[in-house]
């Protein structure tokens, strides 16, 4: 019975050293976890546990969809602004480039209705026997060239 106490005693101040050491490192120092014993959950605890997690996962899913749902709108309205901003610049363009050409339009008209009157006119002092008026005209006509 000496001899088995003897080893039980030798037995226990190990243990007690290996723990004195393993407590006095830095990793139990920082963490505290090491000191607490796992708790047995019961199964109560268990279900309760389940369904928190469940609740957690599902919450963390639609806050998932939601957020793509988001992104999906924001991807769409920057379409739509896309689309719009350069229909607007079309629209802009075309109606521009259709004053230019009005104005050069109109441009010709005028120009070809000035060189008829004076073509008109040259003509007229031709007939009048105005041979000096007419000489003006081609003189100009001239030097329009």
């Amino acid at each position: 019975a000496v001899v088995s106490t003897q080893s039980t005693g030798k037995q226990v101040r190990r243990e007690v050293l290996s723990c004195m050491q393993r407590d006095t490192t830095l990793e139990t120092a920082f963490n505290s976890k090491l000191y607490k014993r796992a708790k047995k959950q019961s199964l109560r605890e268990a279900r309760i546990t389940e369904k928190l997690e469940k609740q957690q996962r599902l919450e963390q899913e639609r806050k998932k969809k939601q957020k793509h749902q988001e992104f999906l709108n924001s991807v769409l309205q920057h379409v739509k602004e896309f689309r719009d901003y350069h229909r607007q610049i079309q629209h802009k363009t075309l109606k521009i480039a259709k004053a230019v050409r009005i104005y050069h339009e109109n441009a010709e008209r005028e120009e070809k209705k000035e060189r008829e009157r004076i073509e008109k006119e040259r003509l007229k002092r031709l007939m009048s026997e105005d041979e000096e008026g007419y000489r003006k005209l081609i003189d100009e006509k001239k030097d329009k060239r």
